[in-house]
């Protein structure tokens, strides 16, 4: 089933099918088709038109990619990656689409600062064209097609946007993608606008156009996608089914640790072992005011927002909201809340004084607060709030 809609025409612009979140999974690759498989699904309900990849999808790989494409009713829109044999682009580069009496073309790019580096052979097959020669020569296709107006679907930095706007006359409005943060007015370089809707499908950026004599003139606006929207009922089911799949995955037994010699037996072959997560409780003996401070933070709390929220199956959530999770662990499975280990890593060694922790370090907290998942992050001040008294 699709949906008939007039006068709509609905994109999204990257990083939909893949999840920076489920690198941390031992799942990566199933979490990776049970989502993609979700929301293409959704998505072709819905009746959407176009997708322009981002570096989160073409982390997949550009030959999976094109096996995804395979069950979207929409393009993939990819007007610079090409293939290096034939110099052809390997998703369509543009569509033309009329909406409201006015004719809409759409060109979707990609950053060259993207990596394709993810697959066997990827850089020797496939490369990513510079963007604003190839908006170039679309764009006067474009024209010759007469397009009313011309909107890119952009997944590249701001100021890569901005050079796109002021280097090709001719495009009415990029629609950004790969920008975390949402704005709520859109920005304007010479006669181009840019709107910038954000990540994680918290809103739905809105553009309504209309003619001013032969010059497309419009509105944005975010609507934040609330509760106050109704599930549809297929999605509903498929999301539960989703669900399903994630609570299968959880039932795989995670990686063995690694197997300690026993007593007096000298192993023939020495294989450096990693250290095994303890849990909270064994730093307890050793650090009651650490431990007491500890308890009193929302990093003790992490794993009842997912009970909350109904996530407690979701890997790309018990990443950041479990201890250890795709690790090597003792005695089973994650470790419930961030603990300890989470920020200064697996205990086993240390209370013997075998081995000390490094210094906890802004990277350590960028892994789960990055833009996405904690826009107002500043790390001096989430800092003061975790920091131990000493």
């Amino acid at each position: 089933m699709r949906r008939e809609r007039k006068n709509v025409i609905l994109v999204d612009t990257g990083d939909l099918l893949h999840s920076r979140s489920s690198l941390h999974s031992p799942h990566a690759p199933k979490l990776s088709e049970f989502r993609a498989d979700l929301y293409l699904k959704c998505y072709n309900l819905m009746g959407y038109d176009a997708f322009t990849p981002g570096e989160l999808d073409l982390s997949l790989g550009v030959k999976e990619l094109l096996r995804m494409s395979k069950k979207a009713k929409f393009p993939f829109l990819a007007a610079n990656l090409l293939d290096n044999k034939s110099r052809k682009p390997i998703f369509r580069s543009y569509l033309v689409k009329e909406v409201g009496g006015i004719k809409v073309g759409i060109l979707g790019l990609i950053s060259r600062r993207l990596s394709l580096k993810n697959s066997p052979g990827e850089k020797e097959n496939f490369h990513i064209a510079d963007p604003v020669e190839t908006a170039r020569q679309i764009v006067a296709d474009l024209k010759n097609k007469q397009c009313q107006a011309i909107a890119v679907l952009g997944h590249m930095d701001v100021d890569e946007q901005e050079m796109l706007a002021q280097a090709v006359p001719g495009i009415q409005f990029i629609l950004s993608g790969h920008v975390p943060h949402f704005q709520l007015d859109p920005m304007t370089v010479q006669d181009t606008q840019i709107f910038i809707a954000g990540s994680r499908g918290e809103n739905l950026g809105q553009v309504d156009f209309l003619m001013e004599g032969n010059k497309p003139q419009s509105r944005f606006r975010l609507v934040s996608l609330t509760t106050n929207f109704a599930d549809h009922p297929q999605v509903l089911e498929w999301v539960n089914q989703y669900k399903t799949q994630l609570q299968s995955l959880q039932q795989v037994p995670p990686r063995p640790a690694p197997s300690r010699p026993r007593a007096g037996v000298t192993p023939q072959v020495i294989i450096p072992l990693t250290p095994l997560f303890l849990g909270e409780k064994s730093c307890l003996p050793c650090h009651k005011k650490h431990y007491q401070h500890w308890s009193n933070t929302a990093h003790a709390r992490a794993y009842q927002t997912l009970i909350a929220k109904n996530k407690t199956t979701d890997p790309l959530c018990l990443a950041c909201h479990t201890t250890g999770y795709g690790a090597p662990l003792f005695p089973k499975g994650p470790l419930e809340n961030v603990q300890c280990e989470a920020c200064h890593g697996p205990g086993e060694g240390h209370s013997d004084r075998e081995r000390r922790f490094p210094p906890v370090t802004q990277d350590q907290c960028l892994n789960c607060h990055n833009p996405a998942n904690s826009p107002n992050f500043n790390f001096a001040t989430y800092l003061e709030k975790i920091r131990h008294p000493k």
